[in-house]
């Protein structure tokens, strides 16, 4: 039985199935501060990503699923980057120390950090709130690429195709799968599907890097397609066009909604954690051809535009469209609906 931090950390968190060592690291887990050393001419880039109970997953979530999901969604922000993934760092606030959740939470980060050859260095463990016992799980991932490059938000030009990686709107309809919403007509197979999105979002990773010499803005796709491409249409200072048409929706998405909820799923749901890029025409062929060596589907769903405006088109022609995406200090039930649909 564990029997405080110390005890969980060394026999979950601090073995070489997680805590592995790599080139760039000078210490590991064991003392205030871990070490890293990046190579000569590169830069780290590094961001954090707070998942709580209740709010970015349901009570009771399969521990070994959630641990993959923990890691998989804060790599993709380094994805969005074009940076390749160091070393991570884990935050747990948790309400028992349940040898059990413990062991397969592990056991899922882990298989992550060993696919992405970026492993634990360090963290901290807490008990939760006896008023609110919910978990937190935060994790910050470290990566590196070159100085001076990057992929940002504020790149997009006016004429550049926009573009997305993967499928929209699963991963919001597995949420609902898991939320016992009125789905239990799907069959295993599409259920299988939806909720593997939710809770094992592919890794966009080598995709990123073969993006960053050729898109001119990149983000990942957390807070729904509406939401998160209108963070680079405020940070270019440009508008956009995309065609409802060409939104690419999975068979398992089309299985379990009707056309006007794969459609909001698909622009408002969230968690897709897919690649939403804008890059220049005469670049579309190499970006396609690199794509698809790495087997990663990728298609154009609009264009930069003059002006501010996102404009929804269908069959060509503009519509009125009211689309938003995950709203935080939002309440966490109405939340969790909203990203359902």
């Amino acid at each position: 039985m564990a029997s405080d931090e110390f005890d969980i950390i060394s026999r979950f968190f601090n073995s070489g199935e997680i805590a592995f060592p790599i080139p760039e690291l000078g210490l590991g887990i064991g003392d205030d501060c871990a070490l890293l050393r990046p190579a000569p001419g590169m830069q780290l880039a590094m961001s954090m990503d707070i998942l709580q109970e209740g709010v970015h997953f349901i009570p009771d979530a399969d521990p070994y699923l959630l641990g993959k999901r923990t890691l998989l969604v804060n790599l993709s922000d380094l994805a969005a980057m074009g940076a390749r993934p160091l070393c991570f760092t884990l935050g747990l606030c948790l309400p028992a120390a349940d040898e059990n959740w413990l062991g397969e939470f592990s056991k899922g980060l882990a298989q992550v950090a060993r696919e992405h050859n970026c492993p634990l260095i360090g963290g901290d463990l807490s008990a939760s709130s006896p008023v609110h016992g919910s978990k937190t799980l935060c994790v910050q991932v470290h990566g590196e690429l070159p100085v001076g490059s990057g992929l940002r938000r504020s790149g997009a030009r006016v004429g550049d195709l926009v573009f997305v990686t993967g499928s929209l709107g699963d991963a919001a309809a597995g949420l609902q799968v898991l939320s016992n919403l009125g789905k239990e007509s799907l069959s295993v197979e599409h259920r299988g599907a939806l909720i593997d999105a939710f809770f094992v979002p592919e890794s966009r990773i080598e995709a990123g890097l073969l993006l960053r010499d050729l898109a001119t803005s990149c983000i990942d796709l957390s807070d729904g397609l509406a939401s998160d491409l209108g963070h680079i249409l405020r940070a270019s200072a440009v508008g956009a066009s995309i065609d409802l048409d060409t939104l690419p929706l999975s068979v398992a998405l089309r299985a379990a909604h009707s056309d006007a909820q794969q459609r909001h799923l698909a622009i408002s749901g969230g968690d897709d954690y897919e690649l939403c890029f804008t890059l220049s025409p005469e670049n579309e062929q190499a970006m396609r051809t690199g794509l698809g060596t790495i087997g990663v589907p990728v298609t154009r769903i609009g264009v930069i535009t003059q002006g501010t405006q996102l404009q929804w088109r269908e069959l060509g022609e503009p519509i009125a469209l009211e689309a938003s995406g995950y709203k935080h200090f939002r309440a966490s039930a109405e939340n969790l609906i909203q990203e359902a649909g």
